[in-house]
């Protein structure tokens, strides 16, 4: 089953289309094809003579029309975005295929973004991959690289650049945190804010407290009501209602055991940092890990 880390950033793109462009000028430095537009497309790239492969997310962006170009919107780049938590070689066979088909069908450059947690992983996978014929050039950004944004004016204006940033990389920083909320007043307006309780269950304990100071976060509007519950109600059986929901809804083994360790637990700061727990672990039993 994909992993928190692996959802997070794609449930962003999917939400906020604009976004992939955003981290692909942020990796490369460099200014993108002119554009009014960026739009999510179709992730799968398929053919009769080939067996069904997907990427994680592609998005296009595109311009108007130049006179002779007729009506439909000009595609002037595609980026395919992966998120890669662990070395895979043998995506250095599958990307190129993303990139061809991905440009065969949209008739366009295409951009190969791969995201990757750590510095060191994105080493590995910051190499030209050798087709043979040319190569196909990943450009690689390591999420750890990502500094908590500390300004404002900064985090309203790319609020979900400031999810992403503090969501790879937790910081207790007040600073930070009140950023922050600003960036969540901001994605919680638009219809795109249901990643922003992924954010608050990757911060620590002390974190949330601070933050709960600065938005008065009993009265945010969670988007996702299992993980938003027990911020509310403060109750321990709410708190451990919750834990099971949220490993039940990633379709996650609660078995008789996980539930009575829950169900005996009485410290609400612990059941709090389980109910955060939960939306990461791989199995039920990493909980009490």
């Amino acid at each position: 089953m994909p992993s928190f880390h692996h959802e997070f950033p794609l449930d962003l793109l999917r939400n906020d289309p604009g976004f992939a462009a955003e981290l692909l000028q942020e990796a490369t430095g460099r200014p993108l094809p002119e554009h009014t537009r960026v739009r999510c497309d179709a992730a799968e790239a398929t053919s009769t003579a080939f067996p069904y492969i997907n990427s994680d997310n592609v998005v296009v962006c595109e311009r108007p029309p130049l006179p002779g170009e007729g009506d439909e919107p000009v595609h002037v780049l595609a980026i395919v975005t992966e998120p890669q938590r662990t070395w895979e070689p043998h995506k250095l066979y599958t990307w190129p295929t993303y990139v061809t088909y991905t440009r065969l069908r949209l008739k366009c450059p295409v951009a190969l973004l791969v995201l990757t947690p750590t510095s060191a992983l994105a080493q590995r996978y910051d190499e030209p991959i050798d087709m043979g014929c040319g190569e196909v050039r990943p450009t690689v950004l390591a999420l750890d690289t990502l500094k908590p944004v500390t300004d404002k004016r900064v985090a309203a204006d790319h609020p979900v650049l400031t999810a992403l940033a503090i969501a790879a990389n937790p910081t207790e920083d007040r600073a930070a945190l009140e950023a922050l909320s600003v960036a969540l007043r901001s994605l919680d307006a638009s219809t795109s804010s249901l990643y922003s309780d992924y954010v608050l269950a990757a911060l620590s304990a002390a974190a949330l407290g601070s933050l709960e100071e600065i938005v008065k976060l009993r009265d945010y509007e969670f988007k996702t009501e299992f993980i938003g519950r027990p911020f509310r109600e403060g109750e321990t059986l709410g708190l451990t209602e919750a834990i099971i929901e949220v490993l039940e809804a990633r379709d996650l083994e609660v078995s008789d055991e996980v539930r009575q360790r829950i169900d005996a637990m009485a410290d609400r700061e612990t059941l709090r940092a389980w109910v955060r727990r939960a939306a990461t672990v791989d199995c039920a039993e990493d909980l009490f890990r």
